[in-house]
């Protein structure tokens, strides 16, 4: 049987990281697509650079499977409100490029994507981040993928070594943990969940030979 070609597009992010570790795990055959090089990139993993605003110079090669985890990295007030100079930028990343090469990779002969969304995605929110993510979504299943798996993690747990220390951030993840017991029902959704087990389940849905659209929220990470 022929080896799966997959291309990670974020992998210097937390669960891009995390897919392409579990992928190379496998034994995969796996490439990398990112804005900077990866520190400590083994040499068997193929790595390409692109400036974004230039994917339509891009000569995408044929992959079997495609995972985009790119975004903004936004503080936590942003994800409520997003001040009017930083939105151009945001949609573009969230939005422009996530499309764009989504539409780059399946042109060239991709079946099968696996994006990273946000729990409360919906293109119809008065929150700009949740309508920006919802309409990401919406596109995306129009493509004509065989196989779209959408991830809507909540807060993201593990290590990020290129960020900025958030002083709210330990204190938030601490309040969360405190208060997990009692988010129950749709509530469950919501809990933090770490980028490996986002990770893990994005790899194991894409790699069941199912086809179609698969959302995946707090239940379908914790049971991969």
């Amino acid at each position: 049987m022929e080896e799966i070609r997959s291309l990670v597009i974020g992998a210097t992010g937390l669960v891009g990281g995390e897919i392409l570790k579990i992928i190379k795990e496998k034994g995969g055959d796996v490439s990398m697509l990112s804005r900077s090089p990866l520190n400590n990139k083994s040499d068997d993993i193929k790595e390409y650079i692109l400036n974004f605003n230039k994917i339509d110079e891009f000569n995408m090669p044929k992959f079997d499977h495609i995972y985009i985890s790119i975004g903004t990295r936004l503080d936590t007030s942003e994800l409520i409100y997003i001040k009017e100079s930083k939105r151009e930028k945001f949609i573009e990343v969230d939005y422009s490029f996530v499309i764009n090469l989504a539409k780059k990779a399946y042109t060239a002969g991709a079946k099968s994507i696996a994006v990273v969304s946000a729990i409360g995605a919906d293109k119809d929110s008065s929150n700009l981040y949740l309508q920006t993510k919802g309409k990401m979504e919406e596109e995306i299943k129009f493509i004509g993928y065989e196989t779209v798996v959408i991830a809507q993690p909540g807060h993201l747990l593990g290590n990020r070594p290129n960020d900025k220390f958030r002083f709210e951030v330990p204190l938030m993840e601490f309040g969360a943990k405190l208060f997990e017991p009692l988010m129950v029902g749709p509530l469950k959704n919501l809990r933090f969940i770490s980028a490996s087990k986002v990770g893990k389940a994005m790899f194991n849905y894409m790699n069941s030979n199912k086809k179609g659209i698969f959302k995946l929220k707090y239940e379908e990470f914790m049971n991969n």
